[in-house]
C-alpha cells in the first residue's frame, strides 16, 4: 500500500566510510567506546536497498561508564542527487521499540518522504537487533500496544481488577527478567538515546542533522533537541507523541482523546439529517452504548473448536472505548450505525468492530522489543512515576485505560529511569518544526502541536483528513520535502484533503 521508491548508494560514501574506519589503530577499533564499525546489514530490506550499515559500540551507561556496553545497528542510504549542503535527516523510530529495519516498504516511503536526502535509520537501544535487547516475547499476548484488542487485559474478565492483575504480574516478570540478566534498565531512555544518536552523529562526520520521529520517536526527537539542541537543523514530527505530555494520568488523556468519538458523531449529525434522525441525542450516545455493553457485554467464542485453547472473551463497555480508540481511523464511518445498533440490542456486527477473524491464540511481536516498550515509558518518567496505588485507583475510576495509555502500567516497573529532573519539562527551542497528524488518530490530534508549540513557536502542524496514525498520502512526502527544504517558510498544505472522508453509513 506504500508508494515505492529505490535510492542507491554512492561508491564514494562507502570509500568515505572504509577510510573513516581505517583513521584509528586496529586495536583502538576493538576497543574504544564509542566507535562506529562498517559490518554487515542485519536486514535483507536493507541489503536489498544498498544500505551501507554499521554497529555502534557505546556505554550502557554514559554517566558512569562501568564497562558494560551496548550495540545497535546503524544504516546510511544515501539518495541518489543528494549533495552536501543537505544535511541528512536521522529517522528516529517509534512504538516505543518497533524496528522498522526490517521492512522494506517502510523504509522506502521514508525515503520517498526526505527525497533527494541521506537517510540514516537505526535500532535504539534495547530493539530487536541492538544488543541487548529487551525482548521479553512472552509479553506479547499481554500488551495492549501488541495485541491491542484481545488481550487479557480488556477481555479475560467483565472484572476491571482481574484484568488490572493478569497485566500487571506480567510487567513485573517483564522487569525482573531483564533485570536478572544483569541490565541496568534505569539507562534504557530517550535522554540515552539522545546521546547515542550524538556520539553516532559525530562518528558519521554530520556537522548537523535534519530529525525525523515516528510517534514516539517524535518525543525522543524533542529530546534531543533538549539536550542536544545545536545538532539539529529542522525537525519532523510525525504522528507525535510528545513524552512530556503522554506522561500525564491517563484518565486525563483517555477523556481528551474520548472527545473525539464525540466530535465524529457531531460531524455525522451535522452533515447528514438521517444521521440526527438515527442518534437525536447523539452527545450522550456514545455513553449510552458503553452503558449498554457494561449491563450486557459481548461474549465471542475464539479458537478451534477441539482445541484446548478455546476461551472465551468479553467485550464491556471499556473494551469498545478502548477498541474505537485504536480502530477510529477505520471504523468512523460506521460509528453511528453501530452505536445505534448497540443502543437497540443488536450485536451483530460487533464481530467485525471487535476483529474476531483476526484473533490469534499465540501472538508474536518479531519486530517488537516489548521490554524496550516497557522500558521506554516508564523510565522517561523519572520521579513523575505512578505508584501501583496510583494506578489501580485509576483503572477502578476509568477500566477502559487498560487498552489506553500505558503509562499507569509503570507503578509495577521495578525502578525509576535515570534521566535529568528537567527531562519532562515543556522544552524550549527555536528549532523549526514540522508536525504531522492523522485527523482520526485519537492518540495524536493536533492539540500536542498546539501544547508543544507554547514554548517552541517555530512549530507548524498539518492534519490530513480522514486518516489515522502514520498517515500516508501523496501530500505527506511534499510537504516534509516543502519544509526541509526552506523550515523557516510556512508549508503550503493545502494537498491535506486529497484523501477523501468516507461516506457515512446510516442503515
Amino acid at each position: 500500500m506504500m508508494p515505492t521508491s529505490r535510492f542507491y548508494i554512492w561508491a564514494a560514501f562507502g570509500a568515505a566510510s572504509f577510510a573513516l574506519a581505517c583513521t584509528l589503530p586496529a586495536h583502538a577499533q576493538d576497543e574504544e567506546i564509542p566507535r562506529l564499525e562498517p559490518g554487515d546489514c542485519p536486514t535483507d530490506a536493507l541489503v536489498e536497498l544498498e544500505a551501507t550499515c554499521y554497529t555502534f559500540y557505546g556505554e550502557e551507561n554514559w554517566g558512569e561508564p562501568s564497562g558494560r556496553t551496548i550495540s545497535l545497528p546503524v544504516a546510511v542510504l544515501e539518495a541518489d542527487g543528494a549533495s552536501e549542503d543537505k544535511p541528512p535527516v536521522f529517522f528516529f523510530p517509534g512504538g516505543p521499540g518497533f524496528s522498522s529495519l526490517g521492512n522494506q516498504a517502510y523504509i522506502e516511503q521514508l525515503l520517498k518522504d526526505v527525497g533527494e536526502r541521506t537517510l540514516v535509520t537505526m535500532d535504539n537501544r534495547g530493539f530487536v537487533h541492538a544488543e541487548p535487547s529487551l525482548a521479553c516475547p512472552a509479553y506479547a499476548a499481554f500488551s495492549p500496544y501488541h495485541n491491542i484488542i484481545h488481550t487479557p487485559a480488556l477481555t479475560a474478565s467483565v472484572d476491571p481488577k482481574v484484568r488490572l492483575e493478569i497485566l500487571t504480574s506480567e510487567v513485573t516478570e517483564c522487569y525482573d527478567t531483564l533485570a536478572a540478566q544483569g541490565i541496568d534498565l534505569s539507562q534504557y531512555n530517550a535522554h540515552a538515546v539522545s546521546r547515542d544518536v550524538e556520539e553516532i552523529r559525530q562518528l558519521l562526520g554530520y556537522e548537523q542533522i535534519d530529525a525525523y520521529g515516528s510517534s514516539t520517536g517524535s518525543g525522543t526527537v524533542v529530546s534531543f533537541i533538549q539536550y542536544h539542541p545545536h545538532s539539529v537543523r529542522a525537525a519532523v514530527l510525525g504522528w507525535p507523541w510528545f513524552n512530556h505530555l503522554r506522561n500525564r494520568p491517563p484518565v486525563d488523556e483517555f477523556y481528551t482523546a474520548k472527545q473525539m468519538f464525540t466530535d465524529v458523531l457531531a460531524r455525522c449529525a451535522a452533515e447528514e439529517v438521517s444521521c440526527r434522525e438515527l442518534l437525536p441525542n447523539w452527545m450522550h450516545a456514545l455513553d449510552r452504548a458503553r452503558r449498554a455493553l457494561d449491563d450486557r457485554p459481548f461474549v465471542a467464542e475464539v479458537g478451534e473448536e477441539a482445541a484446548a485453547e478455546r476461551k472465551s472473551l468479553y467485550f464491556d463497555g471499556a473494551a469498545f472505548l478502548a477498541t474505537l480508540y485504536l480502530m477510529l481511523p477505520e471504523d468512523y464511518a460506521e460509528l453511528p450505525s453501530l452505536i445505534a445498533d448497540i443502543h437497540s440490542g443488536d450485536y451483530e456486527r460487533l464481530d467485525t468492530f471487535f476483529r474476531l477473524d483476526d484473533y490469534d491464540p499465540a501472538p508474536k511481536s518479531p519486530s517488537y522489543a516489548l521490554g524496550y516498550f516497557l522500558a521506554h515509558v516508564c523510565n522517561d518518567m523519572g520521579t513523575n512515576r505512578p505508584t501501583a496505588k496510583d494506578s489501580a485507583a485509576a483503572v477502578l475510576r476509568e477500566p477502559a485505560i487498560l487498552g489506553f495509555e500505558p503509562a499507569w502500567l509503570c507503578g509495577w516497573w521495578g525502578g525509576e529511569g535515570d534521566v535529568p529532573a528537567e527531562h519532562n519539562d515543556p522544552p524550549h527551542s527555536e528549532v523549526p518544526a514540522l508536525a504531522i497528524h492523522g485527523e482520526m488518530d485519537p492518540c495524536c490530534t493536533t492539540r500536542w502541536s498546539d501544547h508543544l508549540r507554547r514554548t517552541m513557536p517555530n512549530v507548524q502542524a498539518v492534519e490530513m483528513q480522514a486518516l489515522g496514525h502514520n498517515p500516508v498520502n501523496e501530500c505527506r512526502s511534499r510537504v516534509i520535502q516543502a519544509f526541509l527544504a526552506d523550515p523557516l517558510q510556512p508549508v503550503d498544505t493545502s494537498c491535506r484533503t486529497e484523501v477523501e472522508r468516507e461516506a457515512w453509513v446510516i442503515d
